[in-house]
């Protein structure tokens, strides 16, 4: 086993989750590379530093919102929650910026190459190769409005009735990037601190900060968080299908440990 690989597997070994035969290979390699054993023992330290800490109390709306959280969950079809999963993926990969317009441009060629389709599918041209005229008449636009409603259903789409039927609101969501990119970034004081806000989501997925419930002892922190939510990309929350303003409650702890 190599070095890399034997770093990937360090938190899984001390967390005791590793198949038989991968313990035998990794225990293999620290005992031959004092790298990879320097780097377990810091790791086995700090998770020894981490598990004697004291825990911390939530704050006092942290278990309405769990509950509120999983009513929710309760509620919701199977479905519901598909789509709620499928949001977030989609969510992410909006984050990398060209795979982003590659996507849009490939779901616009896909959807022009679909009504296309359609249209041949409804319009049929015919060759006349005794040069005389054909037969039979085009369909009437009654007609052809029939074939189109039939089409629809036939792909699986809501005919009219079932969309003006409520849908389920869903809260909104950030991108649990742009959170761990601000974790690791504000590691580099060693004061512990924390604080909680209230963000505002609206239709177009920004989000600003609306109201601070608990301030931290470096206002620093408190503006770097500021101008991290933003830039964020947020998922708006929907209502009967279309996006409506919505608010997140954030809190943030910073816990240093010494080795």
């Amino acid at each position: 086993m190599r070095c890399k690989e034997a770093l990937k597997r360090l938190s899984l070994f001390l967390d005791d989750v590793l198949d038989a035969e991968t313990v035998s290979e990794v225990s293999g390699h620290l005992e031959r590379c004092p790298g990879c054993r320097n780097e377990y023992d810091r790791l086995a330290k700090l998770q020894a530093r981490l598990r004697a800490l004291e825990s911390v109390p939530p704050p006092a709306f942290f278990r309405d919102l769990v509950e509120i959280r999983l009513s929710n969950a309760a509620k919701q079809s199977w479905s519901a929650q598909l789509r709620s999963a499928l949001e977030y993926r989609w969510s992410r990969v909006r984050t990398t910026e060209g795979l982003w317009f590659f996507a849009r441009a490939l779901g616009t060629t896909f959807s022009f190459m679909l009504f296309f389709l359609i249209y041949v599918a409804l319009n049929q041209f015919y060759v006349d190769l005794s040069g005389r005229s054909p037969d039979r008449a085009g369909m009437s636009p009654a007609e052809s409005y029939q074939v189109v409603v039939d089409v629809l259903k036939n792909l699986g789409m809501r005919p009219l009735d079932a969309q003006k039927k409520p849908i389920a609101a869903t809260r909104p969501d950030i991108n649990g990037l742009y959170l761990v990119d601000f974790g690791q970034a504000a590691l580099r004081s060693a004061q512990d601190d924390s604080f909680s806000v209230v963000a505002k989501v609206d239709r177009t997925g920004t989000a600003r900060i609306q109201n601070v419930i608990e301030y931290p002892v470096d206002r620093n922190l408190l503006a770097e968080f500021n101008q991290m939510i933003t830039s964020a990309r947020c998922r708006p929350a929907r209502l009967n299908g279309r996006a409506v303003d919505s608010f997140l409650v954030l809190t943030f702890s910073r816990i240093s440990v010494y080795d």
